[in-house]
Parts: C-alpha cells; structure tokens; sequence
C-alpha cells in the first residue's frame, strides 16, 4: 500500500472476471475508484448495523411491570446458577 498524504491509499483488489466487467459496463472509467470506496463504506456500515442488532437482541428484555423483570432475573439466576454447577462438576 502506498499512503499519501491527501488520506488517500492505493490497494491492489481481485475480484472475479464477471465482477469487473459488471463494474466496467456501469460504471465511467474515471468514477470506479469513487464507486468502489462507496461500496465499501456501505457495506461496512450494514455489517456494523447487523453486529449492533445481533448485541440488542442479547440484551435482556424490558419489561412494563416491576414484577415481570423480577421474575425474568430469578430465573436467569436460577439458569446460571445450573450452568456455573455443571461446569463446576457440583
């Protein structure tokens, strides 16, 4: 990679034949580098969408009524509770 110092970096990629003709059919010889960057920085900002909901949906639940989290967190106690004596050997 050479870095410069406009923050600008050139990189050697390889993609499939298909690909790049795909790429050369649609887009002007002088916009690929601009298309290509964009692309990356779409799907980087989806895989980091993807990774935040994939974190939510592991958070616990939250609950309307003070006697629903209560009951949720007894049993999550309980539920780790069994799994530290099972990998405890007790």
């Amino acid at each position: 990679m050479d870095i410069i110092n406009t923050g600008v970096v050139r990189i050697n990629v390889t993609v499939p034949k298909r690909l790049l003709s795909e790429l050369e059919k649609e887009v002007p010889e002088r916009g690929k580098s601009r298309f290509v960057s964009k692309a990356i920085e779409e799907k980087l900002a989806k895989e980091k969408r993807e990774r935040a909901l994939r974190e939510l949906t592991r958070l616990p639940a939250t609950f309307l009524l003070i006697e629903d989290g209560a009951k949720y967190i007894v049993r999550e106690r309980e539920r780790e509770d069994k799994e530290r004596s099972r990998h405890l050997g007790l």
